[in-house]
């Protein structure tokens, strides 16, 4: 208080303090309260919610640009077939061939690095099963990963059927030939009953049993890729010699075609993989890629004399042919 020039000063009863002090926590808590209550109430800009959309490699469209880099090896690559090595022997216009690229509509997708990818996989191993689309793309690749470590040799061991092991950098990749994933063998008749119903002999499928070719190799590697679809027709498996199936040891009643057969291995495929190849392993599934022969089929005196990606028209149409 002040009173002219003195100034008086007064203190709060220690009583009124005491009682005071509570209420002003209380209602300092009660503050803090109404004021979250409204902070939650408050809509979430939708920003907020919204994960940035995935990287779908699958959705895209071939660009075809005269200006792409030549492909990262040359015909001299060892890994190669020969009766595949098309710049080898020749093929023509492959440059036209090596001028498409293949462009996701959403994200982007740069080109192999192999130097970089055997650094990120040093120590590691790939491994391929399934057919010749698997082994098709093994042979490019390791071509390419060879640009990283000309020292490459070849390697077929654990029953590969080919592969190469990189000592720069501890790496093998190697592919496992197992054209239905399921174990077959081949049961001929004899010629008496070959005759009579014009069956040479059947092949068993044990729809249960991977093949011997990959079910004892899993655990060596890291990252595994599988495939199977081009030998599930009756091109390859004719009613002369079809395939039986099996299961449990036993035959299947009553009988399974093809595709009934096809689908039934890749159930019992994926659940064995599930089940037994190790959790630390990357799996992968592959799918199938359309025909493209013109003039007949791969046994028709066939010939792929395409020079540019099949239209999504034409995709469409060799599906259903298949």
């Amino acid at each position: 208080m002040e009173f002219g020039s003195r100034r008086i000063y007064t203190t709060m009863p220690s009583k009124l303090r005491s009682s005071l002090l509570p209420r002003l926590l209380l209602l300092s808590l009660l503050l803090l309260l109404f004021y979250s209550l409204i902070l939650l109430r408050r809509p979430i800009a939708s920003s907020t919610l919204v994960s940035p959309p995935l990287c779908d490699l699958f959705s895209g469209r071939w660009v075809f640009n005269p200006e792409n880099p030549k492909p990262l090896y040359d015909e001299t690559c060892p890994f190669h077939r020969n009766a595949w090595n098309c710049l080898r022997n020749k093929r023509e216009n492959m440059d036209v061939i090596n001028s498409w690229r293949w462009v996701p509509n959403a994200c982007g997708l740069n080109r192999i690095d192999p130097t970089r990818f055997l650094q990120l996989m040093r120590n590691k191993n790939v491994g391929f099963v399934g057919d010749s689309l698997n082994e098709n793309f093994l042979v490019s690749f390791l071509c390419i990963l060879r640009v990283a470590d000309p020292s490459a040799v070849k390697w077929k061991k654990k029953k590969a059927w080919r592969g190469a092991y990189f000592p720069k950098f501890n790496v093998t990749v190697a592919y496992h030939r197992a054209v239905l994933l399921a174990k077959y063998q081949w049961q001929p008749k004899s010629s008496a009953e070959a005759n009579q119903d014009g069956v040479k002999g059947t092949y068993r499928v044990d729809v249960d049993v991977p093949a011997n070719e990959w079910i004892n190799v899993t655990s060596f590697y890291d990252v595994l890729i599988f495939n199977s679809g081009h030998w599930w027709g009756y091109d390859k498996f004719p009613k002369e010699t079809p395939l039986v199936f099996h299961r449990k040891g036993k035959p299947i009643n009553p009988p399974l075609d093809i595709l009934q057969g096809f689908e039934l291995v890749l159930q019992h495929m994926v659940s064995y993989i599930q089940r037994e190849v190790p959790a630390k392993t990357l799996r992968f599934w592959r799918l199938q890629s359309p025909r493209h022969f013109s003039g007949g089929d791969w046994n028709q005196n066939g010939s792929c004399l395409l020079e540019k990606p099949l239209e999504e028209s034409q995709v469409h149409q060799q599906a259903l042919l298949q």
